[in-house]
């Protein structure tokens, strides 16, 4: 299982940014208000409950939106709404209020493995929903716009060096491709970014170093990319103690703080050690915009800058944690913001579980 947290507000264009990374806001102290924990294996109506990857809170209807990544593989591609019995006192209960299919642009169900869920944000002003899919089966990823009815009403042009080739050489690398997404607070650009470098790019994160993702912004009205930036990861937090020695980091999602600064959540996990999650306020104050780029790899520039500003070991708030995907803003608490992060329990029955996690947000204890 996994926990994170996740924070910030909305972003307008990150083009013309000129704040001082000092100036930005910071998130205050996060405090446990409570958890809910829903068993893998839970099926609602039939079709098991699990692999939320994107969380998002509707504020006037005080729904969760929330996304699964299963490739229509256990049942088509879906979306939730949820919602959270949020109180002073703690987390009192989750309602499971809909579950809607996710449907391509001639509103047919997505075909078994043609799609892999990831980031979700809804769009108050047009009632709209923005979600990323990390490949289809040939590995290609893709950014969609749909209705609350599931079905995609377009989806954005990458550009080229951003799809796989087949040797391998170029392109997002399997599930390590758009794992977070984030929109503008002016309501005119949605951000993705990459968990890792794109093949051309360079290496993935290792125990010694980190791996050069990239940010890339399109705009909502033409479509067309409005900004691109190199992201360097940190690198593994630990050497993994069991068999097969899995472990990786990457950028795992993304949420605006205000118009030059975004708050990057990185996931690191070592197989027999755990997970750990670090959250960045991210300036693009100076930095080198690469749009049009094919490859980094050797290129002089200047990467978005990074002020570490959060972290969560195990343990960390009795927490276990656990594969925290998702990251989103809650309703206001006795007058203060809440946090709420879910886990992805990748449909694994041995120890993992779908977790949603409530902190209170005290800007007054920074």
């Amino acid at each position: 299982m996994k926990t994170i947290s996740k924070l910030a507000a909305g972003f307008c264009t990150l083009l013309a940014a000129t704040s001082a990374l000092a100036e930005n806001p910071t998130i205050g102290k996060a405090s446990l208000l409570g958890q809910i924990v829903l068993p893998t294996g839970l099926k609602i109506a039939g079709v098991e409950f699990g692999g939320i990857s994107g969380l998002d809170y509707d504020a006037a209807n005080d729904l969760f939106y929330a996304i699964s990544d299963d490739r229509s593989q256990k049942a088509p591609a879906r979306l939730y709404a949820l919602k959270l019995a949020i109180t002073e006192k703690g987390v009192a209960g989750i309602d499971i209020v809909s579950t809607t299919q996710l449907l391509d642009a001639g509103g047919r169900p997505f075909v078994e493995k043609g799609i892999d869920p990831e980031a979700l944000r809804y769009d108050a002003a047009t009632k709209k929903l923005y979600w990323s899919s990390e490949g289809d089966a040939a590995g290609k990823p893709a950014i969609y716009e749909a209705g609350l009815d599931g079905k995609v009403v377009r989806s954005f042009d990458l550009p080229d060096y951003y799809i796989p080739n087949a040797e391998g050489t170029q392109g997002t690398r399997n599930n390590l491709a758009f794992e977070g997404l984030t929109l503008s607070a002016d309501g005119k650009t949605v951000w993705v970014g990459t968990e890792n470098a794109l093949a051309q790019d360079g290496d993935k994160a290792t125990l010694e170093s980190g791996s050069r993702s990239r940010l890339i912004g399109f705009d909502l009205a033409s479509g067309a990319p409005v900004g691109e930036f190199a992201y360097d990861t940190g690198p593994i937090f630990a050497k993994a103690t069991t068999a097969p020695f899995y472990n990786d980091n990457g950028l795992s999602d993304m949420l605006a703080l205000d118009g030059n600064t975004v708050l990057t959540v990185e996931r690191s996990f070592a197989l027999g050690i755990g997970t750990e999650i670090n959250f960045y306020a991210t300036s693009f104050a100076g930095t080198t915009d690469v749009k049009g780029m094919n490859s980094l790899k050797g290129a002089e520039i200047k990467p978005l800058a990074k002020q570490h500003v959060l972290k969560i070991s195990e343990g960390d708030f009795g927490l276990d944690i656990d594969n925290i995907e998702s990251v989103t803003f809650g309703p206001e608490i006795g007058g203060k913001r809440t946090l709420v992060i879910a886990s992805d329990n990748n449909f694994n029955n041995d120890g993992q579980f779908t977790q949603f996690v409530v902190f209170t947000l005290d800007p007054a204890a920074m």
